[in-house]
């Protein structure tokens, strides 16, 4: 069990290792694209950069889920699991209605 400083400390670097690996994509998909003329490695970096950058909440979700849990904190684990599901059927719902499922 942490302490609540801790679960902030963790919380933080999960949201910091999110911004720093989408930035990182974004940043080598920007440079390959301005210096390569045809589509190379550099579209797949760039989509991924924001596939990690829209994840990033998501994760920092799950680890307050787990932690919660960990705690036998039900009501806040009850709580953040239904804030879970309703990321989880907003990004399914965009892609049905984008027709990508």
């Amino acid at each position: 069990m942490s302490t609540p400083q801790q679960f902030e400390q963790l919380i933080g670097k999960v949201l910091r290792v999110g911004v720093l690996v989408s930035s990182a994509c974004l940043a080598v998909g920007l440079v390959l694209s301005f210096l390569s003329s045809p589509p190379s490695i550099a579209t797949p970096l760039l989509q991924l950069g924001i596939v990690v950058l829209l994840c990033t909440p998501v994760a920092r979700v799950v680890v307050s889920v787990l932690e919660y849990i960990g705690k036998r904190d039900w009501l806040f684990a009850t709580l953040t699991l239904i804030v879970l599901a309703e990321l989880v059927a907003s990004g399914v719902a965009a892609l049905i209605f984008n027709r990508r499922l």
